[in-house]
């Protein structure tokens, strides 16, 4: 097979530290940081102005711009960085493309930045390009983002996954960066496993896990959990949504099992529950867990069962009594039969109906929301407590700072960068 422009790559790297053309010791000096005196994306309101007619008083902060908290972390406003799989990783390992890439985020002022869906075993990474958390060489390559956004001021957690029957995949714009051999077509699993379970021709047909295979992964999310503890991670997401396994798992489509783990939604909630108690007691007491949750199929226009709203309002109750501290609101994903009406802010009806429906559990809504204005509008309506922003991000790394502008918010820059108010 020829060599893949990722193994030239890394091959260069070793000859250059063979012939001493780099060097692998490092320096103090290069982990000088200089710390923000405040938190980049914190805020305070427009000054009052003054008129012939008097005095205007400065409006009040808006809701994106006032900090939140739970448990012990707080975060200087209410824009989070979704997580997004960016299949840059090599054997699980985050590289220094994802120290720039999540760094970024947290240098423009992002209040929390998820890293991307993160596989707690190897097998269940999406694509060999997708970061693993499933061995403790790989805590260095994450507490390095991690110490690198703290030093900026900002804060980060990382998704802990598993994508079950969605493993072994392609990834999405690298397709030819690995070889047969990175690839775990045989060893894909699901709740409920053969060519009926398969997502479709691009998927590979998944095994049924038995009951002990599914305990294995319940305590490794518990082992993953104590690595990101490790790494200095200010907070975990549980991924349990996009047809990933947690979600295979709540949905009738993908899990047709007749034992404890199928069967009525208790059931079928079970693994979750489960993972999420694993979570909670191997991760820092004081620190907030969180959950993503597909809170449909997306099925409706469909006569089969499915997992929707209503279960899903009844399943973040359960999430919560278990442990979580606040609900990541997002759709579909589990079946290429799922229609999804794209328009703006089109989930965050799920995130209203869940706020609602679970008081005093935080909601974090998502969706192509991709304005300061409709961000705060969403807040005002009492739909989330939190907005999240995926492309908004990619497009405009600075989406917080370009927010807070547009609300009027004097909003703080990094030190490096605070030119940029002026611009």
């Amino acid at each position: 097979m020829p060599t893949t422009q990722y193994d030239q790559s890394v091959d260069a790297v070793a000859d250059a530290l063979n012939k001493g053309h780099i060097s692998a010791k490092t320096f103090p000096q290069e982990h000088f940081h200089i710390v923000p005196p405040v938190a980049p994306g914190s805020g305070t309101p427009a000054t009052a102005t003054a008129t012939a007619e008097g005095t205007t008083p400065a409006p009040a902060l808006p809701l994106l711009f006032q900090p939140f908290t739970a448990k012990n972390l707080t975060i200087p406003n209410r824009v989070i960085v979704a997580p997004m799989c960016m299949y840059s990783s090599k054997d699980g390992f985050m590289t220094d493309y994802h120290l720039v890439h999540l760094g970024s985020f947290a240098l423009h002022g992002a209040g929390l930045v998820l890293a991307e869906a993160t596989a707690i075993e190897p097998e269940g990474r999406i694509s060999p390009g997708c970061a693993g958390i499933y061995s403790d060489d790989h805590i260095p390559g994450i507490k390095r983002v991690v110490d690198f956004v703290h030093s900026t001021g900002g804060k980060i957690g990382i998704q802990l996954n598993h994508a079950g029957r969605k493993a072994s995949t392609r990834p999405m714009h690298t397709p030819d960066v690995f070889g047969p051999e990175e690839y775990w077509n045989d060893q894909v699993v699901g709740p409920s496993g053969g060519a009926n379970f398969q997502w479709d021709d691009k998927h590979r047909i998944p095994r049924e896990l038995s009951v002990e295979q599914i305990q294995d992964i319940v305590k490794a999310f518990g082992a993953a959990t104590v690595r990101a503890d490790k790494a200095g991670m200010d907070t975990v997401e549980i991924h349990g949504a996009h047809g990933y396994l947690i979600h295979q798992f709540l949905s009738p489509i993908s899990n047709q099992r007749t034992d404890h783990y199928g069967g009525s939604l208790e059931n079928r909630a079970r693994f979750l529950l489960e993972v999420i108690k694993e979570v909670r007691a191997n991760f820092n007491p004081a620190k907030p867990i969180l959950l993503r949750l597909s809170a449909s199929d997306a099925v409706e226009h469909l006569d089969i069962p499915s997992f929707e709203v209503n279960q899903a309002v009844k399943v973040t109750q359960w999430a919560k009594d278990a442990g979580i501290d606040a609900i990541h609101v997002s759709s579909a994903g589990n079946t290429p039969l799922q229609k999804v009406a794209y328009s703006p802010g089109y989930q965050v009806h799920y995130a209203s109906r869940i706020r609602k429906d679970v008081p005093g559990l935080p909601v974090i809504a998502v969706g192509s929301i991709t304005s300061g204005k409709q961000a705060e509008q969403i807040l005002e309506n009492g739909d989330a407590d939190l907005i999240a922003g995926a492309r908004a991000f990619l497009k405009h790394p600075t989406f917080a700072l370009d927010a807070g502008r547009e609300l009027g918010v004097n909003v703080n820059y990094a030190p490096q960068y605070f030119a940029a108010r002026y611009a």
